[in-house]
């Protein structure tokens, strides 16, 4: 399994929301959309946190602000 870059990450969890809020979408739908988009939204999560990890070692050697 390839892994999703954020913005991709991003994307699939929009294309989700749209449908949970599609009043069409059956409840047993809605659950599984559910299920498969709090993953997705821990995914970018850890991505968000190693890339931030990355910032700051690249910033380690200058003045470090931490945000």
């Amino acid at each position: 399994m390839n892994k999703k870059n954020f913005n991709d990450l991003l994307n699939e969890i929009k294309n989700i929301s749209e449908k949970l809020n599609d009043s069409n979408t059956s409840m047993e739908e809605s659950i599984e959309l559910f299920k498969k988009g709090t993953e997705l939204i821990k995914e970018a999560k850890d991505q968000l946190t190693n890339l931030e990890g990355e910032v700051k070692k690249v910033l380690e050697n200058n003045e470090f602000i931490n945000f």
